[in-house]
């Protein structure tokens, strides 16, 4: 038998009602899907999420409560993306190729797995945690792990509520997985 390890569940908010205000609540279809998350979620030590409206939504709908806003989960992205498109990277092999081409990207992506373990240490063995952020934010630390863990991460790029499930042995990311809804 496998040891207990903590686990980090890092999902991109549900859908908003209005994309272009970045301080707006979930639309009707974002509660909706955060609710039908809600009732195949395990229990959670820890909830997390970016200080925008829509992940707090988001976290508070699938928990059932919010314990805190994590600034690390809304990081300044920089040039990292600056001169792309969000809606060009439609894939994970799209967000692959910034990673391999950029260095900004790949010291972003260990920026953030960083604050992916810190979030994990504050939990014990057999815990899990919530973590609600961005598009954009979850995909390029997500491939840099995989990457590493010798693990293949393909397909679209994280939709709404979706994103990874990370284990953690002793701090360190052991293993990744997909998230999908």
């Amino acid at each position: 038998m496998s040891p207990a390890m903590p686990l980090i569940e890092i999902r991109r908010h549900a859908e908003r009602a209005d994309p272009k205000n970045n301080q707006g609540s979930l639309s009707e279809a974002g509660r909706a899907m955060a609710l039908a998350l809600a009732k195949r979620a395990p229990r959670f030590a820890l909830v997390l999420s970016s200080p925008l409206p829509r992940a707090k939504e988001t976290a508070q709908l699938i928990a059932g409560r919010l314990d805190a806003v994590d600034a690390g989960l809304l990081p300044e992205m920089g040039g990292v993306i600056g001169d792309r498109i969000f809606g060009e990277m439609h894939t994970l092999a799209d967000w692959s190729g910034v990673l391999r081409e950029r260095e900004d990207a790949r010291a972003f992506a260990a920026e953030q797995l960083q604050t992916w373990a810190r979030i994990a240490e504050r939990v014990s063995d057999r815990e899990r945690v919530l973590a609600v952020s961005h598009g954009g934010i979850i995909e390029l630390p997500a491939l840099a792990l995989a990457q590493r863990l010798g693990t293949r991460l393909e397909g679209r790029a994280f939709g709404y509520g979706e994103g990874v499930l990370v284990t953690y042995a002793s701090g360190v990311p052991v293993k990744i997985e997909p998230l999908r809804v």
